[in-house]
């Protein structure tokens, strides 16, 4: 009986491949959406005008729209995420909901099935402009967002996303302070023998957090500024359990699919806020994020 052995030069070279056909796949898509748009306009056009006239509002107007939201049909949802605000944990939720497990194989850390379409089967409004229209407007359906504090939201942003990486190109998050540090601060680190401290990070979040250059420090209020649709849950990551019930009622849930929905929450830091937080580094992100603080009842102290 012969045993089958996967060396570790084999393993690195399935990971490349994977790469590149995910990078293939990639390019490939703003293509193959022009193309489905030229079939799909003129009918949408002819037999439903108004969808397509509130879909191309929304694609113009809305912060990333085809990213960040989910129309759910199946449920009679629409869910806006907003990330680093328990984004993973409820796509992940939606899509167990409709027979799709985003979780099994996975490391927490290593969470791309729980925003990848085909693995969740949780549409895009660009996958069906009639549903997304329905969705939003109709009176049955749950349009529902969450958000988070601000000041936890940056830390949770650079915890997961920059602290010790080196300041090189190669990593998402990475690109895009290279590639705006110099219009933000030229004096910000920069080079492969540095990293981002959370001091230096909360001056470049701030400073570009309307830019919209990154979903993960945008400002929220930004982010859930949807034309035409009137959320009817606003939830706080801080209450995510007693919040989404809401949701969990709406689509009659079971006792076991609640169990399932409400593990305790991990934050990437647990550290004590005011380990981090300096008097000046907390009214900076006051005051580059006062809109969110005053949108969304958040005080301006910092959370115990």
């Amino acid at each position: 009986m012969t045993t089958s052995h996967v060396s570790p030069a084999d393993t690195v070279s399935g990971k490349r491949k994977i790469g590149v056909i995910r990078r293939l796949e990639r390019s490939l898509r703003p293509g193959l959406r022009d193309l489905r748009g030229l079939v799909k306009e003129p009918f949408l056009a002819w037999a439903h005008p108004e969808a397509l006239a509130f879909y191309r509002r929304a694609m113009e107007t809305a912060y990333l729209p085809d990213d960040l939201i989910d129309v759910v049909p199946q449920l009679k949802i629409l869910y806006l995420a907003t990330p680093k605000a328990a984004s993973s944990r409820i796509r992940s939720n939606l899509a167990a909901m409709i027979g799709n497990d985003t979780v099994s194989g996975w490391r927490s850390d290593q969470n791309w099935k729980v925003h990848n379409r085909k693995a969740s089967n949780l549409q895009a409004p660009r996958h069906g402009v009639l549903q997304f229209y329905r969705m939003a407007t109709s009176p049955e359906a749950l349009r529902f967002t969450f958000v988070r504090n601000p000041y936890t939201r940056l830390l949770s942003c650079w915890a997961d996303q920059y602290r010790d990486r080196p300041l090189k190109p190669g990593y998402g998050r990475v690109e895009v302070y290279l590639a705006h540090r110099e219009r933000a601060d030229p004096a910000l680190p920069v080079g492969a023998d540095k990293s981002l401290s959370f001091a230096d990070f909360v001056a470049f979040a701030c400073t570009t957090s309307t830019w919209r250059i990154d979903k993960h420090w945008q400002r929220q209020s930004d982010i859930i500024d949807l034309p035409g649709v009137a959320f009817d849950l606003i939830g706080k990551t801080e209450t995510f359990a007693k919040d989404f019930e809401r949701v969990l009622d709406h689509v009659d849930a079971s006792d076991e699919v609640r169990r399932a929905a409400m593990p305790p929450l991990h934050t990437s830091s647990r550290r004590r806020l005011a380990d981090y937080f300096t008097p000046e580094l907390a009214d900076t992100i006051y005051r580059a994020y006062e809109r969110d603080f005053d949108q969304f009842g958040y005080a301006r102290a910092l959370p115990e």
